[in-house]
């Protein structure tokens, strides 16, 4: 990586998951409104993704979370995509691409997300997986790259891991 960031591939180990069983979920009138709020601005429509991400693989939006930290008082915003394309078999994405593309994925539908009033993130996740997997659970077979970032300065800063 000649930008000297660490890329966080495999099953997800080393990565922050959720603190537990509805601990820093939204609740369910804030997640309708967190719904409606992506579905206004186009998050949910896999070709917004699909037609622009830099290595033009097929990307699926799968799930947004907002996450409490554990020994932090902010959440995090989670972006969950399906992307074949990253698979270990039969993939066309290497790690460089797939970093490039998690880039343009944090400031092009998490920065929106991030910076809505009401579910304020100065942390995004961005997850590209080959198949579902379930958050904090790990699948051997599965290839994922997650990237962490910082929200400042108006953009997305790559957090070093």
């Amino acid at each position: 990586m000649d930008q000297g960031r660490a890329l966080r591939a495999g099953s997800g180990a080393g990565r922050r998951g959720p603190v537990g069983h509805d601990e820093g979920r939204v609740d369910r009138g804030l997640a309708r409104h967190l719904i409606a709020a992506a579905l206004a601005i186009g998050l949910a429509a896999p070709a917004t993704a699909q037609e622009a991400v830099p290595s033009g693989q097929a990307l699926v939006l799968w799930e947004i979370l907002w996450e409490k930290v554990e020994g932090q008082e902010d959440v995090q915003a989670v972006l969950r995509f399906i992307a074949p394309g990253v698979a270990r078999e039969g993939g066309t994405v290497d790690a460089e691409a797939a970093m490039l593309d998690m880039d343009w994925l944090c400031e092009t539908h998490a920065m929106p997300l991030a910076s809505m009033s009401y579910a304020r993130s100065d942390m995004v996740i961005v997850n590209l997986m080959d198949r579902p997997v379930a958050r904090g659970e790990t699948d051997p077979n599965a290839t994922q790259y997650f990237g962490v970032y910082r929200i400042a300065d108006g953009g997305c800063l790559p957090e070093d891991g």
